[in-house]
């Protein structure tokens, strides 16, 4: 295939455009570099975290040398359960890099560990009650397998109350079959019928 050269006119113009983008992308990425290039928003968990290089390597990307600076071991033993703790060290000594597991820029409500026990409820659950953790609704027992208790405590008590009748136990599996596109109001399907 012979692919012919741009006319004469169309040159200043492809010149000038090549020019315009490139300005607007050096200035986007010294003025607002995470704007810019980030793929996605960072997770509830690292809303805290400021530039990309608190954990990016430039031109390289996530360094786990710099998830460590963060999430040193002695940290992050004193706020883990010892299973959680013990575990993270064995994949550690397994040299497993944290990236082997977790993963950001999937938005604010995401979950940054792969393969995590799946939600039921969708991430959903967490805008309509105002927690950010399951433990807000559900205690669990030492076996991660075994079905969680729902508590009966203020948040579960106003998620009853708001649903009128359509919130209670066995029909909160997945809220998003009532509340389409994750909408706090639902239209009164009954009415309907």
């Amino acid at each position: 295939m012979r692919y012919l050269p741009l006319p004469r006119r169309a040159v200043p113009v492809v010149a000038v455009a090549t020019i315009i983008v490139l300005a607007w992308l050096g200035w986007g990425s010294i003025r607002h570099p995470e704007a810019l290039w980030a793929p996605g928003d960072v997770s509830r968990y690292h809303a805290d975290v400021a530039r990309c290089v608190d954990c990016h390597e430039p031109f390289q990307g996530p360094s786990p040398a710099k998830c460590l600076v963060c999430h040193s071991e002695k940290r992050f033993a004193s706020r883990s359960k010892p299973a959680v703790r013990d575990f993270h060290r064995e994949v550690i000594a397994q040299q497993r890099t944290c990236l082997a597991c977790h993963t950001e820029h999937r938005g604010a409500l995401a979950q940054i560990t792969t393969n995590a026990m799946f939600n039921p409820h969708g991430e959903f659950i967490f805008r309509a009650t105002g927690t950010s953790s399951c433990r807000a609704c559900h205690e669990f027992g030492p076996d991660v397998v075994a079905r969680p208790t729902l508590l009966d405590n203020e948040v579960v008590r106003q998620l009853f109350e708001e649903g009128e009748g359509a919130h209670h136990r066995g029909r909160m599996a997945n809220c998003l079959q009532c509340h389409v596109a994750g909408q706090m109001e639902i239209e009164d399907h009954e009415q309907e019928k």
